[in-house]
């Protein structure tokens, strides 16, 4: 639904399938057993391909950013309006300059990344927040709440940003971090997390973590029976010992006596 013309090119969906948790036959399992849905034109691996939304449901069409004020608003009796969350790290401050800028952009009014937009200006303050509501809506959908900024780069023409879209992520590090780990650019969800763990874990992430800890315990299991596997054979070991030099001793006191 955020896609250009609710289109998005097959062969970029298999690259990304992880960091969304698509299973591996997502055409197959998914798509092919929801022609309400969707639309496969061209064969995939056959040229290009594209995955076509030919209808959806409404509700699917609210951001979580959306979905937060609603129930924030049910809960407080108000009304509540949909806005980022600005978290900055700890003892980290804006210059007064800055500070304006932001509230400036903040009051802006918030754009969904499921709108059309085509009407907007490519330069203007309103194009950049609906921009980042994409990042947001985009790391919010993803597994661990952040996405190699190579992976991003593979679908900005599919959703409608420009190829220097990093710069977004330096200016609005109150909603993004940028890491370096491993030397590849992973831009993450500051709301995300506290420290360095997930504030909500994915279905999928307590699903891994239990196949984790079933293959530790497996490990730990396998590795006490070798080592009492070993010690059993060492004491077999030290028993053969302890015999055989008993035998000799026998055999030496026999020839003693037989001299």
């Amino acid at each position: 639904m955020m896609a250009k013309n609710r289109v998005v090119s097959v062969e970029k969906l298999v690259e990304v399938k992880r960091e969304f948790g698509f299973p591996n036959d997502f055409l197959v399992r998914i798509v092919s057993t929801h022609p309400e849905y969707f639309r496969l034109h061209g064969l995939p691996g056959e040229g290009q391909s594209y995955l076509e939304l030919v209808s959806c449901n409404e509700e699917f069409g609210k951001s979580v950013i959306e979905r937060r004020a609603e129930e924030e608003s049910r809960l407080m009796g108000i009304n509540v309006r949909p806005a980022f969350e600005w978290k900055l790290p700890p003892g980290f401050f804006f210059k007064k300059e800055m500070r304006e800028w932001v509230r400036d952009w903040m009051e802006l009014p918030y754009i969904s990344p499921y709108e059309d937009v085509s009407h907007l200006d490519p330069a203007s303050p309103e194009m950049e927040k609906r921009m980042v509501g994409v990042f947001h809506e985009l790391l919010s959908l993803s597994i661990y709440k952040r996405v190699p900024v190579p992976i991003l780069g593979k679908v900005c023409e599919d959703f409608r940003y420009s190829n220097g879209f990093t710069s977004v992520f330096t200016r609005h590090s109150g909603i993004f971090y940028m890491s370096l780990k491993g030397g590849i650019q992973t831009t993450m969800l500051r709301e995300a997390y506290k420290g360095e763990e997930l504030v909500d874990l994915d279905p999928l992430c307590e699903i891994k973590n239990k196949f984790v800890e079933m293959l530790e315990v497996g490990w730990r299991e396998r590795a006490e029976k070798l080592r009492m596997r070993r010690g059993g054979v060492g004491k077999d070991m030290e028993i053969l010992a302890a015999r055989n030099k008993e035998l000799r001793c026998d055999e030496q006191n026999t020839e003693k006596l037989a001299e």
